[in-house]
């Protein structure tokens, strides 16, 4: 599904369907960790020759800019990137940088009630929720 998504977006953009997008997509929709720059390029280098991180860095910008890649923040500002691109949330380990989905429906209706919204149009938005992960917490617990 998402292969034919990204198809159509990019004719619709004019871009073309290289193999370079095609490979930094599939490793990136392979994903479930929301990974970095720097591990969407350890996932490809090998079967792209000569590949550069500022290419994946490009191609995942230009991913963003036509909407078919999420970049979400975290604490250790380093860009991330989610191939999931239908609202949901995050969970961020403050500890070690983990960053986990969160699909609650309770979530993605939210309207806020507040005057500054006559001069602010709010289109989508996603909530990061920062804390410990359990691998973290495990860790940390008292060995006996």
């Amino acid at each position: 599904m998402k292969r034919n998504e990204f198809e159509d977006v990019c004719r619709k953009n004019g871009l073309a369907l290289t193999i370079q997008r095609r490979t930094i997509l599939d490793a990136l929709a392979a994903r479930t960790d929301h990974p970095t720059v720097d591990q969407v390029y350890e996932d490809i280098k090998e079967n792209l020759k000569g590949v550069s991180r500022t290419t994946v860095y490009r191609v995942l910008e230009t991913f963003v800019s036509i909407g078919i890649v999420r970049k979400i923040s975290n604490p250790e500002s380093k860009a991330r990137f989610d191939a999931d691109t239908k609202r949901h949330h995050h969970l961020t380990c403050m500890h070690c940088g983990k960053v986990l989905d969160l699909h609650d429906s309770t979530l993605d209706n939210l309207a806020p009630n507040s005057g500054a919204l006559r001069e602010f149009e709010i289109f989508d938005y996603s909530i990061t929720f920062n804390g410990r992960c359990a691998s973290c917490r495990d860790d940390e617990a008292p060995k006996i």
